[in-house]
């Protein structure tokens, strides 16, 4: 029988990189590490890492491996947060993981307005790259998740949504006075673009390419905030989300949004670990999700076939 140890040990030396390391991280020395994966190895009848130039590199039998582990150590850490909100009387708990966009912007409001509207919740939004929030759910240690990323699992429910950009503008434009716009309106126009890796601006340059309309790129960005920072600044105009957007505008940023057409699409899926059924917290959070949304004017549409 594999021997809780083991597992930790195992999961130790996976996740931080070497026997040191692991060793001192769970207060066991470095040859009882050894001995504990070397038998959980036996055990298993395969290897769980392989060195490479002296460095433990997980297996491909390891990596699915450490993925079943991780899901059973938060089931454990599920149980002592429910333990602690049994003792401490909270009415439940909701723990976020969400990529930086939707968790620096719009999120905060939408969860603070639950917790006060759910006397006692006890409540978690951490910011992660996309990669590290589909990585999360799918090891069940979130109840919700948000992610920049088509890249799905089958230990994840994603539900796909998605949303039109939107084009911001300095308040002082000439093109502020308009009431959307399109390629042709921005011919000739200093403009602020994202990276040609980034989905969203190669659907713009599809767009002007059709419309037969060369952008005059001023400045390359990561981040639709920075972009928005610039618009602010009166360097260009920008296409961003409309999250971004409504965000920069409610902080005081010196911007006009207005609509594009033709739409360039934004999207961004929901995640819910496949493993346990949906909270009616997940579910009332997501609601306010699409509700907020369309209060503010951004118009949200998902997958008919997705269960919020």
């Amino acid at each position: 029988m594999i021997k809780f140890q083991q597992l930790n040990a195992f999961k130790a030396v996976y996740e931080l990189g070497t026997m040191m390391a692991a060793s001192a991280h769970i207060h066991v020395t470095q040859p009882a590490i050894s001995r504990l994966v070397a038998s959980l190895e036996h055990q298993l009848g395969f290897a769980l890492f392989q060195r490479i130039r002296g460095r433990l590199v997980p297996t491909d039998k390891g990596t699915a491996f450490y993925l079943e582990v991780s899901k059973a150590f938060s089931a454990l850490e599920h149980l002592e947060h429910s333990a602690r909100d049994i003792a401490e009387q909270h009415h439940g708990s909701l723990h976020i993981t969400a990529f930086p966009m939707l968790s620096n912007s719009f999120l905060p409001a939408i969860l603070g307005r639950l917790m006060r509207e759910t006397p006692g919740l006890k409540a978690s939004l951490k910011s992660y790259r996309s990669e590290e929030v589909l990585r999360r759910t799918e090891i069940q240690s979130c109840d919700l998740g948000f992610a920049d990323t088509e890249i799905t699992s089958p230990s994840v429910t994603a539900i796909p949504v998605w949303g039109d950009c939107v084009c911001i503008v300095p308040a002082g434009s000439e093109l502020a006075a308009m009431p959307s716009l399109t390629p042709a309106d921005l011919s000739g126009m200093p403009f602020i673009r994202y990276e040609n890796s980034d989905s969203t601006q190669q659907a713009l340059d599809r767009a002007l390419a059709q419309a037969g309309i060369h952008s005059l790129d001023v400045v390359e960005v990561s981040f639709a905030s920075v972009a928005a920072s610039l618009v602010a600044e009166g360097l260009g105009v920008a296409v961003v989300d409309p999250f971004t957007a409504r965000h920069a505008q409610q902080c005081g940023l010196n911007i006009v949004i207005r609509e594009f057409r033709p739409c360039i699409p934004y999207r961004f899926q929901i995640l819910y670990p496949a493993f346990r059924p949906n909270s009616d917290l997940a579910r009332a959070f997501v609601d306010s999700l699409f509700s907020q949304a369309e209060a503010v004017g951004i118009s949200l549409r998902h997958e008919k076939n997705g269960s919020l």
